[in-house]
């Protein structure tokens, strides 16, 4: 730990924040939620999952237990043991960058109170209000996320890449072949496809006595922080807006860059650094776990700004991929 200065002990006392975090979150109620003549009801995360099991909803339940509940745990356990126990080398490296990966999918259950206290916003008959539960989970989920990106920092330090720092810079872009117009088509399909699922709506209220409200994420995002629930607001802000836009930008970037082949290297980390904390995939989740269960709360129909969530999710990742390994043989040509 000491070769890493401040960052080496910075280290296990974040573990330990994000494991107080994370066992105080499953202690304290997470959302309080009030229906016309049915009253008020307080739920933490375990006593919704009881909820859901005893109610039937097997799948949800277990979804839920698997990222809100054991996975948070898991990585937990997991960076210690990297951190601690495994030599450098390639499965301490893995596995960092395993946990690193999967550490927003616990965003699963915050985006699913998210969906529930935006729809009750400015209704009279049912409201929603977030407790402190909700806030420790956040911390603890943000603190993991950021713990992974660390590690992997000073992984990478004591594992340098072996990339070629001498030879001539060049972009990726020029001299691949007709390989070299995928990327900016696929690129300009997920900005298209981005733009119509941030502005279209998803959702609308189909209830009786409440205001038919029908939100995009633009929409969800507003009411939010009208709403007063600030930290929520941030949350859908960055993960559902700026990061998604800004990974494109990126991409953009790094197709364009002129630099050598480990100024490359290290654009197409950040990228993919950047990605991970892009939550329109975790958000398309919550909200298909959401219109399963969300009809006993508030009454709601589809629109077709879901279907252009889930679109330009999966262009996402197909556009990364192509991006990746159009790099890949590009950085194979320039140094054979």
């Amino acid at each position: 730990m000491s070769t890493f200065g401040r960052r080496g002990w910075l280290i296990p006392v974040m573990l330990v924040a994000a494991l107080t975090l994370q066992i105080t979150a499953l202690c304290v109620p997470f959302i309080e939620m009030s229906m016309f003549i049915k009253g008020t009801t307080i739920y933490g995360l375990l006593t919704s999952i009881h909820l859901m099991w005893t109610g039937g909803l097997y799948v949800i339940a277990i979804l839920i237990i698997s990222f809100s509940v054991v996975f948070p745990f898991l990585k937990l356990v997991g960076l210690t043991f990297a951190w601690m126990v495994l030599p450098p080398g390639t499965l301490r490296t893995d596995l960092i960058r395993i946990l690193g990966m999967l550490g927003k999918w616990s965003m699963m259950d915050p985006f699913c109170v998210i969906l529930v206290v935006a729809l009750a916003s400015d209704q009279w008959a049912v409201g929603a209000d977030t407790q402190v539960g909700i806030y420790c989970f956040l911390c603890a989920v943000v603190l993991s996320m950021t713990l992974s990106m660390m590690m992997m920092h000073c992984d990478r330090k004591m594992n340098p890449s072996a990339a070629a720092t001498s030879a001539a810079p060049f972009r990726i872009a020029q001299k691949i072949g007709w390989e070299s117009s995928i990327v900016p088509i696929s690129l300009v399909i997920s900005m298209v496809a981005l733009y119509f699922a941030l502005s279209l709506p998803f959702l609308e209220i189909d209830q009786f006595l409440l205001k038919s409200n029908s939100f995009g994420i633009f929409e969800l995002c507003i009411a939010l922080w009208t709403n007063h629930h600030h930290a929520l607001a941030l949350l859908a802000w960055t993960g559902l807006l700026l990061v998604p836009v800004a990974t494109i930008l990126f991409e953009w970037w790094f197709w364009l860059s002129y630099a050598n082949p480990a100024g490359h290297i290290a654009h197409r980390r950040f990228v993919d650094t950047l990605y991970e904390w892009s939550m329109l995939d975790v958000f398309s989740l919550s909200l298909v776990l959401f219109l399963l269960e969300g009809d006993r709360f508030i009454k709601t129909e589809v629109h077709k700004g879901l279907w252009f969530i889930v679109i330009a999710v999966i262009i996402s990742q197909v556009s990364r991929r192509i991006a990746r390994s159009t790099a890949q043989k590009c950085f194979r040509r320039r140094l054979d």
